[in-house]
């Protein structure tokens, strides 16, 4: 799918984010941890949710100012992080019927319909949102890790991606293996996402697997999916000896001639480069 990583200008796109974003992600879960210790020091009380944290600001000024920063950052998160990556990725899926504003009009709709408000009016509604969360992303993670770097071994052919019935069409479009390597690691889940909503549940020891939920869905979906590809269902045609890449900045693609057909000329193999060449 399309994404922001299309608009990159080299390879070490992916390192430096890699390295910011574990670092403002920090920052982003220590600072309300600060205001809400602020809060209890002067207040007396503790208090996490922000609109209460202003509405005991006694400068109009500090409100008027914070807020605006609030609703600067929401616009921009949910430009960044919501609504441009979920209309990019509907669009590259039917892009028949869907376009980024059509996609962006379903999820702005579907936002209200879903009452966001009720997730975080309390501390406990919003953890428990948020651990479901990590109950999708760990297995998702790991399914994609597996396939990518054990089973592909790195290595893709970036034209086939974009080709009707290619290498990756599988299986009438769908990978199974994909799926089930994905319900392996989400299924076990699901007694403790469903006891982190209504605590009177008795799940056992379901609980305590429930508690590292993305370390254990990733690790289980990555190791299944890596059995399945190896030694249960090859997807052989999915695999290719040499990473194929489109022509890179200043490279020149393969012509086609008129009356010759595209589909048997050789694509350009992307060779390998050192990092200090691609800054």
């Amino acid at each position: 799918m399309p994404d922001f990583g299309g608009f990159s200008k080299n390879q070490l796109a992916g390192y430096h984010q890699f390295l910011a974003l574990p670092i403002i992600g920090t920052l982003g879960a220590l600072t309300p941890i600060f205001v809400t210790d602020a809060h209890s020091y002067l207040w007396g009380e503790f208090e996490w949710y922000m609109p209460n944290v202003l509405a005991k600001f006694d400068s109009r000024a500090a409100k008027f100012f914070v807020s605006a920063s609030f609703l600067l950052a929401a616009i921009g998160n949910q430009i960044a992080a919501d609504t441009y990556p979920f209309s990019n990725d509907v669009a590259g899926m039917l892009p028949k019927y869907i376009n980024i504003f059509r996609a962006t009009i379903f999820i702005s709709i579907f936002c209200i319909v879903s009452t966001p408000w009720n997730i975080i009016k309390n501390a406990s509604g919003l953890l428990a949102f948020l651990s479901g969360y990590s109950c999708l992303m760990g297995p998702l993670a790991g399914t994609m890790v597996s396939d990518y770097y054990l089973v592909k071994k790195g290595r893709l052919d970036v034209d086939q991606l974009y080709t009707h019935r290619g290498i990756y069409w599988y299986n009438g479009g769908w990978n199974w293996r994909a799926y089930v390597s994905f319900v392996t690691g989400f299924a076990p889940l699901l007694p403790g996402f469903a006891k982190s909503i209504d605590n009177a549940l008795d799940i056992g020891g379901a609980w305590k697997i429930y508690t590292f939920a993305w370390i254990f869905g990733f690790f289980l979906s990555l190791t299944t999916h890596y059995v399945i590809c190896t030694y249960i269902s090859v997807p052989t045609a999915s695999l290719v000896d040499s990473a194929v890449y489109p022509p890179q900045k200043g490279e020149v693609d393969t012509p086609v001639l008129e009356g010759e057909d595209a589909s048997t000329k050789e694509a350009p193999v992307a060779k390998e480069k050192e990092i200090a060449e691609l800054v």
